[in-house]
């Protein structure tokens, strides 16, 4: 697989709570926790993002084929 490193910046109490979550062998990493979690975050609204999306296209569509009238 494919790996990329981005750099985030977290508020000092969720880099707490992922430094604890490795400490006690709940992950292997820092970075295993941030993966779980952006995962979780993303099958829990895949479909709203994926429905929001659509229409944001739907609504560029409508207004790009007024425009060419």
């Amino acid at each position: 697989m494919i790996m990329k490193s981005i750099e985030i910046r977290l508020p000092d109490k969720l880099v707490s709570i992922t430094r604890d979550y490795v400490e006690k062998g709940i992950f292997k990493s820092e970075s295993d926790v941030l993966c779980a979690a952006l995962l979780e975050f993303l099958r829990r609204n895949r479909f709203e993002l994926i429905e929001r999306f659509a229409c944001e296209d739907i609504e560029w569509a409508k207004k790009v084929a007024s425009e060419s009238k």
